[in-house]
């Protein structure tokens, strides 16, 4: 067994201060901890990849792992606190100067241990494994590193995610780990240990390319449930209509890790590249599971960045899905970042952990905060108190904007094709390469309210550092859900849920709903105090007008108040809209267009909001005057325009009526005209000489008559050209004739 000699001497003198000064900061043990810097070195040199974790049984201590270039190669870099965060001691854990280190992570088991893990491998040649070193004397010697694949391997290893069982089950203690094995096409791998990290069984595989040869996917991690059971998800590919798309998918084991089930698809995951500022984004997700003995016991939760479009490379948000049966059943995603739809923010990289009382907490990189570009990007966080049925207020925790390094040109990360793999070009500088990876991972852990963070910032000069910071789960003002702002109503008896994310458990928490129909809410019309919930049946008679309503939280305790909520705005309009008039086609017309343009006046109000609803129409179309519902009724609804053409073709030689009908968006219907308008569509058929809307031998003895004697013109324009050289002639007959009784070609199909 190996030990870190250096990290062991710098954390026995580290536990003898800490003694002394735990005297100083007990009393002010429960402030918050600021954003803090928690590397010491002065060098120029990249410092990301950031993970964290606080000890179950110690709340004062943290310890965060992260990629350190300060002696200008990649490793594994460990800062240490033990008074809860208020101060920092780092070194390097990783110190062989033969191998190099990537992609750290750092986690705990449920007596304390702590274990840490990276990819270790050497650049020529390529060799590949995993190191994992343990430490069960808070830090003050480390043993290890131990290799998970027992030897180096040719093939790239990469994206090791660990957990540990922490249930006190049958496999307590066990530490898994779950990686993408390279090259294209990839595989999903697992490996488990059961004696702390010091031996690892032969690694599965657990996911494989499939019979079309493509890839697994890649981003797996794995996590435990309240049962022990293990469970491994990552951004994998699903044949939609023969083309490969994204979605999360998952295995299961119920034996401890020794095997698993075929995969299964959890949620569809559209692939995030890379942000503004040349940030590379990895679609890792977020992921953990309720340990508790609370009402969400055994539920399995999942945050991942989705871009909002299938296009390549659209802004993200950060979605988020849950099962409550082990993993059967997955619920449809929602949206947890806050910000306004529409403007092209990127939300990445969610890291996530649930609290000994059950709160899921989701800590993500944000750029909304600098329009109009969104490059510079903030860390966010995000709390449910119910089992994942709603999220808060977003929380900003990094109190300054980072800056995000440049990547030059030809020196992103690009998606890598299913089937191809391709390393770093060896005319690439590494280091400048690394710098559009600095938000790879960021950290969260949390000791009951009291939540760490770390993330990687640029405050300093540009320069990329690990910034740290602690804070009690604040009471935030209320996240409104429902009704949707600038809704409408068509009763003066408003009955509705209003509803808005939970603020904290129920039992501690309760709320206040503000009505006014002043914005500034210079006078309350109504309120509904002491809501022991977040949602709110209305049942109340209002004015017919505009009204604006807020959510204030407080804390049963003491009284502590949350901010107001932002208001949202509904509308009480019980006015029918007028009838439209019908302009085209017009009524007894004839047109020669099997889908013309129908328009009609409008009737939406000057002022939506103030005088009346938004308007939209729906328009029907019918053979039959009595507009019977059957196959001859064709209707367009929701038009929010006063014309329409029709997409799909009228047959021809037919009378048909058309009427339209105005309903606005409080629900309030018009009348539909008293008389619709008639027309009939009759265009001209090749070949119908006669016109009685039939290709038949009549139309040949028509086109003989008019040719030779002196007949009629053929009725409509051109219906004589059968061979469409634009003109009537002998031609015409005959190509009528073959058509006919010679199985020709129809007419002008040539």
């Amino acid at each position: 067994m190996k030990h870190t000699k250096h990290l062991s001497v710098i954390m026995f003198l580290v536990i003898s201060l800490s003694s002394f000064l735990n005297f100083f900061f007990l009393a002010d043990c429960m402030a918050d901890v600021p954003d803090m810097k928690v590397n010491s070195d002065s060098a120029l040199e990249l410092h990301n990849m950031s993970q964290i974790w606080v000890s179950p049984v110690d709340s004062n201590l943290v310890m965060i792992v992260w990629r350190d270039f300060r002696l200008e190669t990649r490793r594994v870099a460990l800062g240490v606190s033990y008074d809860q965060g208020h101060t920092w001691v780092d070194s390097l854990l990783s110190i062989e100067e033969e191998y190099l280190h990537n992609e750290p992570v750092i986690c705990g088991d449920r007596l304390g241990n702590f274990y840490t893990m990276a990819k270790r491998f050497t650049e020529i040649p390529n060799w590949y494994d995993f190191d994992v070193w343990g430490t069960t004397d808070n830090g003050a010697n480390w043993s290890g590193p131990f290799q998970v694949l027992n030897g180096s391997t040719e093939f790239q290893e990469s994206r090791g995610k660990l957990a540990i069982d922490r249930t006190g089950g049958s496999y307590d203690g066990n530490l898994y780990i779950s990686w993408t094995h390279f090259p294209n096409p990839t595989s999903i791998m697992f490996a488990r240990s059961t004696d702390g990290g010091v031996n690892w069984e032969e690694p599965l595989l657990i996911a494989g390319p499939d019979t079309n040869n493509w890839g697994a996917g890649h981003y797996s991690k794995p996590v435990v449930d309240a049962d022990g059971n293990v469970y491994v998800i990552w951004a994998g590919w699903e044949e939609i209509e023969g083309d490969p798309q994204r979605f999360q998918k998952m295995v299961k084991s119920l034996d401890g890790g020794l095997s698993f089930s075929d995969p299964v698809v959890i949620c569809p995951s559209y692939y995030v590249n890379e942000a503004p500022g040349s940030i590379i984004i990895t679609n890792l997700p977020g992921l953990d599971a309720d340990l508790t003995n609370g009402p969400y016991s055994g539920n399995i939760y999942l945050a991942v960045p989705c871009a909002t479009t299938m296009e390549y490379n659209s802004p993200s948000d950060i979605i988020f899905s849950r099962s409550t049966d082990g993993g059967d059943t997955w619920s449809s995603p929602i949206r947890i970042n806050d910000d306004p739809e529409g403007p092209p923010v990127y939300q990445f990289h969610p890291s996530f952990t649930v609290n000994q009382d059950g709160v899921i907490i989701i800590f993500f990189s944000d750029q909304r905060n600098d329009p109009p570009y969104y490059e510079n990007y903030d860390s966010y966080i995000a709390f449910s108190f119910d089992g994942g049925e709603t999220f808060t207020t977003n929380y900003r925790v990094s109190d300054v904007s980072s800056i995000p390094g440049v990547c030059p040109s030809g020196e992103r990360g690009l998606e890598l094709p299913i089937k191809t793999f391709e390393q770093l070009s060896s005319d690439q500088d590494p280091v400048t390469y690394l710098q559009c990876i600095m938000c790879t991972y960021i950290g969260v852990s949390a000791y009951y309210d009291r939540v760490h963070c770390t993330w990687t910032d640029t405050r300093d000069g540009g320069i990329q550092n690990i910034y740290y910071s602690n804070f009690l789960i604040p009471l935030l003002p209320p996240r409104i859900l429902m009704p949707e702002d600038s809704i409408y109503f068509s009763d003066t008896l408003v009955q509705s849920d209003f509803h808005w994310a939970a603020c904290g458990f129920f039992d501690e928490v309760h709320y206040n709903l503000e009505i006014s129909i002043d914005s500034n809410f210079a006078a309350i019309d109504l309120i509904y105090a002491d809501i022991d919930t977040n949602i709110f049946l209305l049942s109340s008679s209002f004015n017919e007008t505009t009204y604006f309503w807020r959510v204030k939280a407080f804390k049963v305790a003491d009284t502590s108040e949350s901010q107001y909520s932002i208001f949202h705005s509904f509308t009480v309009d019980t006015t029918s809209p007028g009838i439209p008039t019908l302009f085209s086609p017009a009524d007894s017309s004839t047109i020669t267009d099997t889908m013309p343009e129908f328009a009609w006046s409008d009737i939406s109000p000057l002022s939506p909001g103030l005088s009346g609803a938004p308007i939209f129409y729906s328009l029907q179309i019918s053979s039959d005057s009595d507009f019977t519902p059957g196959p001859e009724l064709v209707e367009y609804t929701d038009l929010y325009t006063t014309s329409l053409d029709i997409p799909d073709p009228l047959p021809d030689y037919q009378t048909y009526y058309w009427r339209v009908k105005a309903i606005d968006e409080a629900g309030n219907q018009g009348e539909w005209q008293d008389q619709p308008f008639w027309f009939r569509v009759q265009v001209y058929l090749y070949g119908d000489a006669n016109g009685d809307g039939e290709v038949t031998i009549g139309d040949a003895v028509y086109l003989v008559n008019y040719l030779f004697k002196d007949g009629r013109l053929p009725a409509g324009s051109y219906t004589g050209d059968v061979n469409c050289d634009g003109t009537t002639a002998v031609e015409d007959i005959v190509y009528l004739v073959n058509y006919l009784f010679r199985d020709g070609p129809e007419p002008c199909s040539e």
